[in-house]
Parts: structure tokens; sequence; C-alpha cells
């Protein structure tokens, strides 16, 4: 046996010799511990449970992406309900005498140990920051230097001590294989526990609720910005459509642009009867100076032989000429009765050779006429097609202003 090896019997001869002092310690760590246990106040526990919903709208998610969604969904929920957005919701929900039923129970779970580390970091700190924390405890915020410039910066937040501290005592469990989680606090009183818990969990459904209504209401916010912009666009295009209507004398571009319509549609039916007209009166003079241009009798036209006063005075001649045929017979050529017939006769000749005369004076005046209305007709089409065009012009002119 070398001399650098310790066996078994030269240990056990070490701890006799030290074996009062090993005595020592360990009665003074029982000490020391029965100390400690007794300045430890009680603590109670009271727990809430939460079941938290999820719900993925996306159908085309396979089972393995929505069991990850629903592990991460309540890791974020917990991640929630343990903020100090939380804490400071339930520390201003309290009363006056909650809270200070509140600071008592956790100034109570303070242990002697528990003051003596608070005193030892508070000197540390004054010993190597200069400060001795009294910006957190009066302003709810931390001071930081710039090195660079030496300007003090006060950063602030809304969150105060006592936000920060009621976080201490809460333990968040989630249950296995479940969505239900639960919120535990602890306190040196029973009845604060128990509030707590039901206080914390309140606070997390409306700050969850809050999560949700805030950024519609941020979008509604925005949307109104937007309406009170169009409205105003609106105000002004609409005075502007205003002022070209009464510029342009416009009262309702619909209607009278219907109406014009209505009557270029009247127009453009009379002229097709117009032209209709035209080419049977140019018809019938074409036949009328073919029958002149032959020599033939006048009485073999149509429109001559068809005519009711011609037939009655060609009635009348035709008896006229039998009467004085009868008459000639009995009577000499100078017999009163002879010449009073011959004269009706003659005198019903010429009305037969007038009325002929008119009637092709009348197919003349017919087709010149019928010419003269198919002009004037057209050319008040043309006008009317015009002022259409000129009105749908408008018309979508005030349909720009009108969008």
């Amino acid at each position: 046996m070398t001399s650098n090896e310790i066996n078994i019997e030269n240990i056990f001869l070490i701890l006799r010799m030290h074996a009062r002092l090993i005595a020592g310690v360990f009665t003074l760590g029982i000490f020391i511990a029965a100390i400690v246990t007794y300045q430890m106040p009680n603590m109670y526990r009271a727990t809430s449970s939460l079941n938290f919903e999820f719900n993925s709208n996306n159908p085309l998610e396979d089972q393995d992406s929505k069991i990850l969604l629903q592990a991460s969904y309540i890791t974020t929920q917990i991640g929630i309900l343990s903020s100090l957005n939380v804490a400071q919701h339930i520390v201003d929900s309290l009363s006056g005498y909650e809270k200070k039923r509140l600071v008592a129970a956790l100034n109570a779970q303070a242990s002697i140990i528990d003051e003596a580390k608070f005193k030892m970091k508070r000197f540390v700190d004054f010993i190597f920051n200069g400060d001795n924390g009294s910006g957190d405890e009066s302003t709810g915020g931390e001071w930081n230097r710039d090195k660079k410039n030496g300007d003090s910066l006060l950063v602030r937040t809304h969150y105060d001590r006592l936000a920060k501290w009621i976080g201490i005592n809460l333990e968040i469990t989630p249950q296995a294989n479940s969505r239900i989680v639960d919120v535990s606090y602890y306190a040196t009183d029973p009845r604060i526990a128990a509030f707590m818990a039901d206080k914390f969990s309140e606070a997390y459904i409306a700050a969850n609720l809050k999560m949700v209504t805030d950024p519609a209401y941020s979008k509604k916010v925005w949307f109104d910005e937007q309406l009170k912009s169009l409205r105003t666009s609106l105000e002004e295009a609409q005075a502007r459509l205003t002022a070209y209507q009464q510029k342009e004398g416009i009262v309702s571009s619909d209607e009278r642009i219907d109406l014009e319509t209505s009557r270029l549609q009247n127009l453009a039916d009379q002229y097709v009867k117009a032209q209709e007209a035209t080419r049977n009166a140019e018809t019938t003079k074409r036949k009328l100076n073919g029958v002149l241009s032959s020599g033939a009798s006048l009485m073999t036209f149509e429109p001559v032989f068809s005519n009711s006063v011609v037939q009655k005075v060609r009635t009348e001649i035709r008896d006229l000429e039998g009467r004085l045929v009868e008459s000639s017979n009995s009577l000499g050529e100078r017999h009163p009765k002879i010449q009073k017939l011959k004269s009706e006769l003659s005198a019903a000749r010429r009305r037969l050779k007038k009325e002929i005369q008119s009637i092709t004076d009348g197919i003349d005046n017919a087709a010149d006429l019928a010419k003269q209305r198919e002009s004037d007709i057209e050319q008040a089409m043309e006008e009317q097609k015009k002022l259409v065009l000129n009105l749908k012009g408008e018309h979508d002119r005030i349909a720009v202003l009108q969008r």
C-alpha cells in the first residue's frame, strides 16, 4: 500500500477525530432549519380551473397541425394569464379595502430571512448604483443613465409595484392531455388565496376578450376615418355635379334623354313612312308620264279612271249624249232643246277635262310634296340625332361626376 492511498479504516479514524465538530454542525443546521420553519408563515393554496376552447377555422389543416396549434394555443394563453397586463387589471379592479387586505397578506408571508435578503439587496444597489430604489417605489418606473451625454431618461410603465408583486404567488399548471389549466394562488389568508385565484381567472377572461375587441375597435376607428374622408369627397363631387347641372340647365338628364330618344324614334318612323309615300308618288308620276308619252287616253290611267268625280261626270256625259241622240231624231239642230243639251254636254266635257287635269296636276304636286316632306323629316331627324348625341355626352359627364 502506497502512502497516497486512503483506506476505510483511515476514513473512520478521521470521522472519529472530528465527531464533535460534525455533531455540532449537524445540530446547528437542525436548529437553523427549525428557526426558519418556525418563522415561515402558513401558506394556503386556492385553485381555479379554466377550460380553453380551441377552434381552428381552417378546414385544410390536418389533425397533426391542429394538435400542434392547440398545444401552442394553450402555452400562449398561459403566458397571457401570467402577464403583468392581467395582474394590473386585477389591481385596477380592487377596492381600497381589498388592496389593504392583499398587501397585508403579502407582507405577512415575508420572513426574517426575506427581509434580510431585501435589505442586503437594497444596500448592494445603493453601493454600486448610487440610488436606493426609490425610483421604482415613487414613480412606478426606473431611472436609466445615458453614459454618453449624462442625460437622465425616465422610463415609465403603467404597471405598479403591486401588479408585479402579486404575480409571485401565482402558479399555473396545465392538466395533462386536456384543455384544462389550474390557476392556483398561495397566500397566508385562505380567503385571500381564493379571492385572488378567482380574480386571476376573471382578469384573464377580461384581458382575452379585450385582445379580441381592441383590434376590432382599431379597425372601426380606421373605417370611421376613411368614411369621413369618403363622405367629404362625396359631398365635393355632389357639389360639382349640382354646379354642372345648373350651368347646363339640366333638370333631369335621364328623363330628358328618354324623351328626346322617343322623339328621335318617332321621327325615324315618320321618315320611313315618308320614304314609302315618296316612292309611291314617284311611281304614280312615272306611270302618268308613260301614258302621256304613249298618246293613250288618260281614261285608261287608273287614278283617273277610278276617280269618283270623273266617273260621275262620265256618267253625266253618257246620259247627255243619249238624250241628245234621242232628241236629234225628232227635233232639228236649231231646236232650243237640242241647243241646251249640246251646251250641257260641252260643259260636262269641260268639267271632265278639268277634273282630269286636276288629277294629273295633283299627282305631280303629290310627288313634289312627298319629296319635300321626306327632306324635311330627314333634316329634322338629323337635328334630333345631334341633340340626342349631345344629351348622351352630357349624361356621360354627369355619370362620371355621379361616380
